[in-house]
Formats: structure tokens, sequence, C-alpha cells
């Protein structure tokens, strides 16, 4: 995340729900375990549309979610309408929010949310944030996903390619997402370059929308050492959502860490 942090919004939060690779992972029932064994509430810090938050809140949990783009909030705020649920939903940045007087038994950072922030000064205040906002005793669930097959496959670009598409009713035509990525393995970080175009029912293009990310990956012992300075204690480390430690190349790796 830059220093102003990066924001979704315009064509790519319309079309994030059916570009996000994250709905493949079997995760759901990581979050929802740990969610049941904690006192709660729940927060889920950088929550976009409610991939992880609406599970949780139709599983009966509290839950409380963060993201510093109003255009997902509002996409999540209407997805909980559609199912009833009620959730509680703050614009702010994942290094600087402060929701009042409350206090969380478990703050969760799914997905890759965390590795959006470009410095290690970026995390450690979001780890503190994060700690500040937990109830003694309380726990930071937090995911991060490495790009082993790129590394060791020595592949460093990938090309633009179409990956979704998403027809619009009333004939009203489409939107089209465009991807690609840039790796950077001195510096861990891959360049995520998209690519949204709405388009005219007969296929002309009436809008572009072009935004670059950058994905930075830690080593376990960066992340301990992070969570460590943050005031975190009796840090575990589990691999690709199960409940034993990582493997060499587990794809996901995520960090339990106690106050």
């Amino acid at each position: 995340m830059p220093s102003r942090g990066y924001q979704y919004g315009g064509l790519e939060a319309e079309l994030y729900d059916e570009l996000d690779e994250l709905s493949e992972f079997d995760d759901l029932h990581f979050y929802e375990w740990f969610a049941s064994a904690s006192p709660g509430p729940v927060l889920d810090v950088g929550c976009g549309t409610g991939r992880v938050l609406l599970p949780l809140v139709e599983k009966g949990f509290e839950v409380c979610g963060l993201d510093n783009s109003q255009a997902m909030l509002d996409i999540c705020r209407e997805r909980l309408r559609e199912v009833a649920g009620d959730a509680k939903l703050v614009v702010g940045d994942m290094r600087s929010f402060d929701i009042g007087e409350s206090r969380f038994g478990m703050v969760i950072i799914p997905g890759f949310s965390i590795q959006m922030l470009e410095t290690d000064d970026d995390m450690l205040a979001c780890f503190r944030n994060c700690r500040e906002h937990l109830r003694e005793g309380g726990q930071l669930l937090v995911t991060t996903h490495m790009p082993w097959e790129m590394i060791w496959d020595g592949r460093v670009e990938i090309p633009m390619e179409e990956r979704c598409a998403k027809i619009l009713p009333n004939n009203e035509g489409s939107l089209v997402a465009w991807q690609g990525w840039k790796i950077d393995s001195i510096s861990q970080r891959l360049l995520l370059k998209n690519r949204y175009e709405r388009l005219a029912a007969d296929g002309d293009v009436l809008e572009v929308e072009e935004k670059e990310m950058w994905i930075r990956w830690h080593m376990p012992h960066d992340m301990m050492r992070l969570l460590g300075e943050a005031g975190f204690s009796d840090v575990s480390v589990y691999g690709d959502f199960g409940f034993e430690p990582p493997e060499a190349d587990s794809d996901s790796i995520i960090y339990l860490a106690e106050v």
C-alpha cells in the first residue's frame, strides 16, 4: 500500500468479486474455527466486499468490517442486506483506524491485505493498531500468500491477459478485466497490473481504468519479528489453512499472535 493507501474503486470495485482468486481458497472454515474459540467480537481488517465477513455473520458471529474503500463497503452493505445480515462497517486505514472504545476478541486480516503495505513501518503500525483494538488475551490472525510457483519457475513477468467478464443487465454491455504480473525477487515484491474496460452492447469501449498494485511477501522469521515488535507473543504459524506448520512450498502462511 503506498503512503496514502491503495484503494479499490470504480470499475475495479464492480469487478472485484468476479476477479477475486481468493474465493477459490478453502479458508473460511479456518476463520470460523478461530472465531468460535474467541470471546468475540471479530474485527475483519480489509473486509472488502465481505468475502469472509458475510459467512461469519451468517454463522451468527458479531463482526465489524474495516476497509479504506467506501465503494467496496457499499457493495458489502448491499450483500448484507441480501442475506438479512447485520455488521458494523467502518471506513479507515489499517495503519491508523480508530473504532472508539470497541475492543475485539479477535482481529483477522484475510487474503493478502497485509501484503499491500509498502514498508515494514507500515506493517508495524498496522500490527500495533490491531493490538490496541484487542481485549486482553485477544488474538490477531494474519494471512499471507507466497508466489513460490512463479519464483521456482523463474518467471519474471506474465503479460496482460483477459481474466474475467461481467455481462450487465438490460443490454447495457459488459465489464472486462485484464491482468498481468511482474515479479521482483530481490525486493520480494509483485507488481499486479490491472486494466478494466466498460463495453457497450456492440463492443465499443466506453471507459478504461488502469491500476497497479505492489504486493510484498515476507519470510516467517520477518513476520514473527514484526509481530513481536508490535507487542504480540506466542506466535503460531500454520500452512495452507490446515492446523499444521507450513511446508517449504506452502502457498499460504498464516500467523496467529496473542496479546
